[in-house]
């Protein structure tokens, strides 16, 4: 790569960046545990819940410092970073409302509804972020470590948004099979926004040897 990546680990808590970063890896994680915890059969609801939820909600602080990072930037990074943010927020919804026994109907409006919405807007926020990358809605660049994180989490956007719309709750029963390539499609969407998180610790390592 071009960015060469000095190190993998930084240690920089000063920097906003660090925390997004750091806090969408934390968020990512527990997105994925839940998923294995769900695929592995476990069924403890309360711990499935309590994973989602808490991770949902390092994903919300996570998009909140990058929104407030980005109030300095132009005006493509601003829009992703709140489209984000407002997606994070859906998501804190839907993973709260998973607490409580509901019926179809109520599953659709208060878990499924934002859910789709959560991820409708990631997928905004991705698009943007690839349009602020490539100063068009999309290239190639592998040499460049931004090119990559850009597009991993747009690959994770798009698993996410997938992982909705087979999760729309039917008044008669429908295949596990939708079930599980929605719990699938969430785990790789929450492996790649934790691949992409972490690799904004060599991007912040790069960037400061070529402040140097």
């Amino acid at each position: 790569m071009a960015d060469k990546s000095y190190r993998l680990w930084v240690w920089e808590p000063k920097q906003l960046t660090w925390w997004v970063a750091t806090l969408f890896m934390i968020g990512a994680a527990l997105f994925a545990l839940g998923c294995v915890l769900y695929l592995a059969a476990i069924e403890h609801e309360l711990i499935l819940d309590s994973v989602f939820f808490v991770g949902s909600l390092f994903f919300t602080s996570a998009a909140y410092c990058q929104f407030h990072q980005s109030r300095n930037g132009n005006k493509t990074v601003f829009y992703s970073a709140l489209s984000q943010f407002f997606g994070t927020l859906m998501f804190n919804m839907n993973t709260f409302d998973a607490f409580f026994d509901l019926g179809w109907m109520e599953q659709d409006l208060l878990i499924w509804t934002p859910n789709i919405l959560g991820s409708i807007l990631f997928q905004i926020s991705g698009c943007l972020a690839m349009k602020d990358l490539c100063k068009r809605w999309w290239c190639w660049n592998f040499q460049s470590i931004s090119w990559w994180i850009g597009v991993i989490n747009f690959v994770g956007c798009v698993a996410f948004l997938l992982s909705a719309i087979l999760s729309f709750v039917m008044p008669v029963p429908i295949p596990a099979i939708f079930a599980i390539w929605a719990t699938v499609l969430t785990l790789l969407g929450a492996c790649c926004f934790f691949i992409g998180a972490f690799l904004m610790w060599p991007e912040m390592a790069a960037n400061e040897e070529r402040a140097d």
